[in-house]
């Protein structure tokens, strides 16, 4: 999957993907004017965002000074994607905004992709796709590196774009902005940190024209508390994550998450079970009652990606159930305490009442894209003449009311 030949089709859709609404984000491209000379080829540029989306020219002046700044590494034809991808983050005005800031914070990173465990690229609907982490940013190393998934050489490649977004400027630019602030040893803690590189992902997504699919934008801009409760159980270091209220006080909030992990965990063999009778009922009602097989190909697809998924969430169920020890043990002792206090006092920092500002203008051109579409709106067409899942429950219910006998 790394010759060229796979990447070419990559290549060609994302120089091919319509650009993103400008207008949208017109607030975020209204930068202070800079001097005339753009790029002078050292890594200073002095343009506008504006000005780097007003031409071609504009543009790859931004994308130059942007590339001394990240070293992509890779094979020759992975490099060519993913400088083809920081190219088409640039289409979006959010994109070239932060970009700009990128630059002139003097920002760095290297960029590559990388096999992330647990992931497993399936097909649903006729359209490969996969449910792992898109990639992830390590903003300790010197220079902070951001991999993305080698999946999408495979599958979701319009998603591409909007991942190398949130690490890029969601995470490594956000250390760049905390360690102006001295508060690079917490900040990674605030729930926030996540939050406002989702934003950022979600918004550049949306400008390049793609679908809002992404149930984490929708849970998010409904209701901001839920995502964050929600977060907690989808990876390891969200559940590290704090409010600025857990910050003064953060032991409980850990204790609390670990006896949910425990309980997720405890639950997943029964969410495997329950998969597989679907299965066997959807196979029942086939066989006994001569429902159309290919009726139920989408429900299969999905059973079958939730049966598969079930191995992942208990390697990621553990890995935060090992988190949380380690981070209930260094609440422990004088050093616990002295950490506690460190939390405590930054957590009054201007930095995070600087980022939940940026954050509230980010939500704002966000809810501007949202604007007449919904969550189902928003997802690909399904196989003509499929069953539902409310379809399905009401044959099985039919069923069992019948004289049928059957029981799974």
């Amino acid at each position: 999957m790394r010759n060229f030949r796979a990447w070419a089709p990559l290549l060609a859709l994302l120089l091919a993907l319509p650009a993103g609404r400008a207008l949208t984000a017109g607030e975020l491209e209204s930068e202070s004017a800079g001097s005339a000379e753009l790029f002078d080829g050292t890594g200073r540029y002095a343009g506008t965002a504006a000005q780097a989306g007003a031409s071609a020219e504009g543009k790859a002046q931004l994308l130059a000074a942007l590339k001394t700044k990240v070293a992509v590494t890779g094979t020759p034809e992975q490099t060519a994607a993913l400088n083809s991808l920081l190219a088409r983050v640039l289409d979006s005005p959010t994109g070239r905004e932060l970009a700009v800031q990128f630059v002139r914070e003097d920002a760095r990173a290297s960029l590559s992709f990388e096999d992330i465990p647990g992931t497993q690229v399936f097909e649903i609907n006729g359209r490969k796709t996969f449910n792992a982490s898109g990639g992830h940013a390590h903003t300790t190393y010197d220079p902070p590196t951001v991999h993305l998934n080698s999946a999408y050489q495979q599958a979701k490649q319009e998603d591409a774009p909007g991942t190398l977004a949130h690490e890029l400027f969601g995470h490594v630019m956000e250390r760049r902005r905390a360690e102006r602030h001295g508060v690079q040893d917490s900040y990674i803690y605030h729930q926030n940190e996540e939050a406002n590189a989702g934003l950022i992902g979600w918004t550049v997504h949306a400008e390049l024209g793609n679908r809002i699919d992404n149930g984490w934008a929708w849970i998010y801009m409904a209701n901001p508390a839920d995502y964050h409760r929600r977060l907690k159980s989808n990876m390891a270091y969200y559940a590290g994550t704090l409010s600025t209220e857990e910050m003064q006080d953060p032991l409980p909030a850990y204790q609390t998450r670990l006896r949910s992990a425990e309980g997720l965990l405890l639950r997943l063999p029964v969410k495997k079970e329950q998969n597989e009778n679907w299965l066997k009922i959807i196979d029942h009602l086939v066989e006994a009652h001569k429902r159309a097989a290919e009726a139920f190909r989408t429900l299969r697809e999905k059973i079958n990606a939730a049966i598969a998924g079930v191995a992942s969430d208990e390697l990621r169920l553990k890995d935060i159930q090992t988190y949380l020890k380690k981070l209930i043990a260094r609440c422990a002792g004088e050093a616990g305490t002295a950490w506690q206090r460190q939390l405590e006092r930054d957590s009054e920092n201007a930095y995070f009442a600087e980022q939940r500002r940026v954050m509230e203008e980010r939500e704002k051109v966000l809810a501007g894209l949202m604007l007449g579409r919904t969550w189902d709106t928003e997802q690909p067409p399904e196989r003509p003449g499929q069953v539902t899942w409310p379809q399905l429950e009401e044959m099985w219910k039919q069923d069992q009311d019948s004289s049928c006998g059957w029981r799974v």
